[in-house]
């Protein structure tokens, strides 16, 4: 009788599982069971520490509980007991089962574990002994009561990859086999349930309540689920189908629920598909319908296939301050393989969606959950706050302003790298921004209004309007852009073609104050975000301390070099013609300008250049107009701050009504040969050809003149301030005589020159602190060009890594092949 107990408890709590879609093979030996010798039914070790049996006075019926009861698994799987109680209690009534009456009152198991297992080919609960009856006879069995209390149950299907945990607080079941059929009801509450197909859970710590009805046919492998209630948490279910637990595990389940909550919707996802919905928060009510088939085996999994059904529901996100209302939306999730989310796809139609100023109303489809392809056609009329909000925008806020969309958008999304697919991205419509206002962070700028109106087809993205001002600055852009759908790809072909208009642009306002934005800057090969092609007019345009009343021409870029080959510029009292350009190097960036001067400003050019970076010939020393070429190679720091060890400038000009006043050489050299006329020296034109190089001017030999002297000067100076200058100074007689000359000719080595004054050969060096001045005629008549030469020659093979200068660093070997010599 103990055995049948035993028998009779296992196959009723497999049964149970089975009743929560679980079990794919029931138990097949009901008959061997009870027509065999019960001491010779189990194949198993039964082990019973304790066995108590009610008294006579209640006879024929009889209570047996037997304590710390445990069974064997009949194939090792958990390398655990199959079944583990602290208490099994047994009631039966003795005379009907001595007449064939198969009935068991009731049947209660407490504290105890039961692990189940299908393999393959076999299953770890085939503790029953093969029967030697071969007879025909129907038998019947029935259970009216088994209860679980305080149980933990455990099952796994290997061939299919699936298993289920959970514990039950309370669990009744009643149960009857006839011949092949076993008929159980079940009432159930299961605890932290997690289910789990080929390690995606489907179903994760849940609490479960199941009322069905299951009817197991061993002669079919067939369990057929009639109407059954089951609610996971808030959601409640009502499901019906039929499981086939042959060769081939198959199921046909269809499920729907009434009513539910939106959010106790997105709670029973699959965890590959519920992550992406941890952020947001949903109330309203949802009605689904669905259904669970399909074949369950190494290669394949069942399908699922929902419907939806969401009517006046809120949708909140709340870390990114995203709100809507009156939700009503139905769709289709579509999923042919359980396990296989790349196979999977969604729709919905949306209806509403409303919240303050936004509306959104469409058709929506997403296929693959891998790589999503996307698909919306509608039209929607947002706020521009929430739209920064739902890009999840960390570098704008906007305050005030809508944009407007109507069209067909389609792109494909690679989550594994988080970007768009390349050239996936086609839209078809218009985009319309109206008085967009906000804060654009980093740099900060001060957004007063975006407008804009756009079109696009498969082939461009047309910029019919586009208007924008900040802090000071205006601009508008009109044209289009080609080859758009490839516009947020890494190695975008888009090109933005049209005009450009700009007012009050200061350049500093556009540098990023972020380290970590220099650094991102810095680790691209690319300069720009996308290509341009723009007719560009900037007026009042402002870069450092220089000023432009306007720059034209076209502003050019393909991504890696910024440039206006033909630039014309109002600017320093003059015009200017130039061709500028900006290309990242390595980590730095080259800026490169070649520019033709019209009498501009000498002293505005040295004041708004910030003197060129030196200090030794300032807009306070210098005035008069320039005409000329100027050529400058900067390369500039990630903070776009010269780096003066790489500076090349070479100025082939001619500076006309000039004067040179209070220039400290000059002023030691006016007390030197006792001449003041050296302290404000005008003179009406100067030609020369100057190179900067190495942190140090190279001046040739140039000629100052004037109606009381005339001077030849060439030679050097650092950006140390260290000067080596070779003067030739010719003065009138008067002149002469006035600074005692005359008398100290000799002494001075002083020439007679050919237009009848006289001549004083000066060596000038070392710095303003320590200067050296003295007459020295031969090595002022020395030429100094071949070591000019020279040091140009060492100066440019440093750059390219050749060679080395005197305070060379390892940044200088990495440069290349700049310019030409």
């Amino acid at each position: 009788m103990r055995k049948i107990i035993k028998i009779s408890f296992i196959t009723l709590l497999v049964a149970l599982v089975a009743s929560s879609g679980v079990v794919y093979y029931f138990y097949t030996n009901i008959k061997p069971i009870l027509v065999t010798e019960i001491n010779k039914a189990l194949a198993v070790e039964v082990n019973v520490k304790e066995i108590n049996i009610s008294g006579l006075k209640d006879f024929p019926k009889l209570g047996i509980k037997l304590k710390d009861v445990s069974i064997n698994e009949s194939t090792s799987f958990y390398n655990e007991k199959l079944l583990e109680a602290k208490e099994l209690n047994l009631f039966i009534d003795i005379m009907r089962l001595w007449k064939g009456d198969y009935v068991i009152d009731g049947v209660a198991l407490r504290d105890g574990k039961l692990n189940l297992a299908d393999l393959a080919k076999k299953s770890n609960y085939d503790i029953i002994k093969p029967s030697n009856d071969t007879s025909n006879v129907a038998v019947s069995f029935e259970i009216k009561s088994l209860k679980l209390i305080n149980c933990a149950l455990r099952y796994s299907h290997t061939p299919s990859d699936f298993s289920c945990n959970a514990s039950t607080p309370n669990s009744n079941i009643r149960l009857k086999y006839l011949e092949e059929t076993t008929n159980l009801k079940i009432k159930t509450k299961l605890n932290g349930t997690t289910l789990t197909v080929e390690g995606e859970k489907y179903i994760s710590n849940k609490d479960l309540a199941i009322q069905t009805g299951i009817a197991v046919n061993t002669a079919s492998s067939t369990v057929n689920i009639s109407t059954s209630d089951i609610d996971i948490e808030e959601v409640k279910l009502q499901t019906e189908g039929t499981v086939f637990f042959g060769n081939n595990s198959n199921l046909d389940i269809e499920f729907k629920s009434n009513s539910t909550t939106a959010q106790s919707l997105l709670s029973i996802l699959p965890n590959s598909l519920s992550q992406s919905f941890n952020h947001v928060k949903l109330s309203g009510n949802a009605l689904i319908t669905g259904t669970f088939k399909g074949e369950m085996n190494d290669n394949q999994n069942p399908s699922l296939h929902l419907e939806y059904r969401i009517d006046n529901s809120n949708l909140a996100i709340p870390s990114q301050k995203i709100k809507l209302a009156k939700i009503s939306a139905n769709g289709l999730l579509t999923m042919p393989n359980i396990s296989n989310i790349e196979d999977a796809s969604v729709t919905c139609k949306l209806r509403q969606a409303n919240s303050d100023g936004n509306s959104i109303r469409g058709d929506i489809s997403v296929k693959n959950f891998i790589k999503p392809t996307v698909n919306w056609k509608g039209n929607a009329e947002l706020e521009a706050a929430f739209l920064s909000a739902l890009a999840d925008s960390s570098s704008f806020d906007a305050n005030q302003g809508s944009i407007a969309i109507e069209g067909e958008l389609n792109f494909i999304y690679d989550t594994e790298k988080g970007e768009l697919v390349p050239n996936s991205l086609h839209y078809i419509g218009n985009v319309q921004g109206k008085n967009i206002v906000g804060i654009i962070k980093n740099p900060k700028l001060d957004v007063k209004n975006v407008s804009f109106n756009l079109s696009a087809d498969t082939e461009k993205l047309v910029v019919n309007e586009a208007n924008f001002s900040y802090n000071n600055t205006t601009g508008s852009v009109v044209g289009y852009i080609n080859e758009y759908n490839s516009l947020f790809d890494k190695n975008s072909d888009a090109v933005l073609v049209g005009d450009l208009n700009i007012n009050n642009l200061n350049v500093n306002e556009l540098y990023s104050t972020s380290t970590e934005s220099n650094s991102l800057a810095s680790s691209s090969s690319n300069i720009s975000p996308i290509q341009f092609k723009l007719n560009a007019e900037l007026t009042n345009f402002k870069y450092n301390d220089f000023k432009a009343e306007s720059m034209t021409g076209y502003l050019l870029s393909d991504r890696k070099r910024i440039e206006m080959p033909k630039c014309k510029i109002d600017a320093l009292q003059g015009k200017t013609a130039a061709a500028i350009s900006v290309k990242k190097l390595r980590e730095n960036y080259l800026l490169d300008i070649n520019s033709e001067l019209q009498k501009i400003s000498i002293n505005q050019l040295l004041k708004q250049f910030n003197n060129f970076e030196q200090e030794e010939i300032t807009h306070e020393h210098l005035n008069g107009r320039l005409t000329g070429n100027i050529l400058a190679k900067v390369i500039l720091d990630q903070n776009y701050e010269p780096i003066l060890s790489k500076l090349y400038a070479k100025a082939n000009v001619t500076i006309t009504d000039g004067q040179l006043k209070n220039y400290e050489p000059l002023k030691e050299l006016s007390s030197f040969v006792e001449i003041n006329d050296l302290e404000d020296v005008k003179f009406k034109t100067i030609t020369n050809t100057i190179e900067i190089f190495d942190q140090t001017i190279f001046i040739p030999k140039m000629r100052i003149e004037n109606n009381a002297l005339n001077m030849d000067l060439e030679g050097t100076h650092t950006f140390e301030n260290y000067m080596n200058y070779r003067i030739s100074l010719s003065v009138a007689e008067l002149l002469a005589t006035k600074a005692n000359w005359i008398a100290k000719k000799k002494e001075r080595r002083i020439e007679q020159n050919q237009n009848g004054g006289l001549t004083a050969y000066i060596l000038m060096e070392g710095t303003p602190e320590d200067l050296s001045i003295k007459y020295d005629r031969t090595a002022v008549k020395e030429n100094i060009k071949e070591e000019v030469k020279k040091e140009k020659a060492k100066f440019l093979k440093a750059l390219k890594g050749e060679g080395t200068l005197e305070e060379e660093t390892s940044e200088t070997k990495d440069y290349d092949n700049v310019w030409d010599e």
